[in-house]
């Protein structure tokens, strides 16, 4: 009597044969989707691990905890986002057009990359979670960036101490700005993009105007 057949069962992948540089990425990309649909809580590793076609234990292997996925992914969205910021910004270009293409940049971002922005947003508006630490020095990283290309519009002259710390406080106020915008825009794609831009520059420089005082 014939043997019955054997029932081939398909190996998911990521536990051979893909290296880890290959696989996290994929790992974190679905993630953050999970992620940014359910919230931290209600995400499952199960359904992490078979969106990703690999096993729960490789997951736990490679971050060690969801709570450890979740910074990992938010770390890497955070980075990718001030580092795209920060390479769109021509330094030999004048410093009101370095400002629109870094900003350019960030809604390029929301838009590419919605998923990471929902997720940044929610840890943020968390107030005390895990990542307030890592998602304040995000924002001062940006508004940083934003205050020394709003300083670089002055024409030269001395600046007082006053002008500076105003000049600051509006880099920060555009920073917020930025993210009530982007989540309107998000909502309300029939504004062209380059359009959300100028609101946003225009709303920069009248804060330097009015900061020069």
């Amino acid at each position: 009597m014939p043997a019955p057949p054997r029932t081939v069962r398909r190996r998911r992948a990521g536990s051979r044969g893909v290296p880890r540089a290959v696989r996290e990425p994929q790992i974190l990309e679905v993630a953050g989707r999970i992620f940014a649909a359910r919230g931290y809580h209600a995400a499952s590793m199960d359904e992490i691990a078979a969106q990703a076609d690999v096993t729960k234990p490789l997951v736990y292997a490679y971050f060690g905890s969801k709570e450890r996925l979740y910074v990992a992914y938010i770390e890497g969205a955070g980075r990718e986002l001030l580092d795209r910021m920060r390479a769109a910004t021509d330094p030999a270009a004048p410093p009101r057009e370095r400002l629109r293409a870094g900003i350019l940049e960030f809604l390029a971002f929301v838009a590419e990359r919605r998923d990471g922005w929902q997720v940044l947003q929610a840890e943020a508006a968390a107030r005390g979670g895990p990542l307030a630490e890592e998602l304040a020095g995000l924002r001062t990283g940006i508004a940083r960036m934003i205050g020394r290309l709003l300083m670089e519009t002055i024409p030269d002259s001395p600046v007082s101490e006053e002008t500076r710390a105003a000049v600051d406080g509006v880099a920060h106020a555009v920073v917020g700005a930025g993210e009530s915008l982007a989540n309107w825009w998000l909502a309300n794609p029939e504004l062209p993009p380059d359009r959300a831009l100028e609101l946003l520059v225009a709303l920069a420089q009248a804060g330097v105007d009015q900061a020069r005082g």
